[in-house]
């Protein structure tokens, strides 16, 4: 099992203002600089961000897990981003949009998982928390 957190996605380039709401897969072994999420092209869609990419979009290859690399459309300053819980709502964070085709479903960053303040409990068990609560969460609890 894997840890899944319920999120809104805001978009601030595209179709601004347009929001989403899915389901993301925590990657902690997606490591960023700064907070980032990759969407897969449907949510792009969704958000108006494809086909026709924001101005300033950059294309970039990136090396995953055993080297391998892949080709990514990079969209800075792109989305607003926050966990949603039937009791709770995260602070919103600003990332920039990765889109890579192929991909099915949301990833969130490293870096995104630690600003959202989300320690992972039980990765086997798809448990998680909010930072300073005691409260264990998983996807079914969002």
């Amino acid at each position: 099992m894997v840890v899944r957190v319920k999120v809104r996605l805001k978009a601030l380039k595209g179709e601004k203002g347009k929001t989403i709401e899915d389901i993301a897969l925590l990657n902690a072994g997606y490591e960023s600089k700064n907070p980032e999420m990759v969407i897969p092209v449907n949510i792009a869609e969704k958000l108006g961000l494809w086909p026709k990419l924001p101005e300033g979009t950059e294309v970039e290859d990136y090396e995953v897990a055993g080297g391998t690399k892949i080709r990514i459309h990079y969209i800075e300053d792109c989305l607003e981003t926050q966990v949603i819980t039937e009791d709770k709502d995260s602070e919103p964070v600003e990332v920039p949009a990765v889109i890579l085709e192929g991909e099915k479903e949301i990833l969130a960053s490293d870096k995104w998982i630690s600003a959202q303040k989300i320690v992972l409990e039980d990765v086997g068990k798809g448990i998680w928390r909010f930072r300073g609560e005691e409260k264990r969460r998983s996807e079914k609890s969002t």
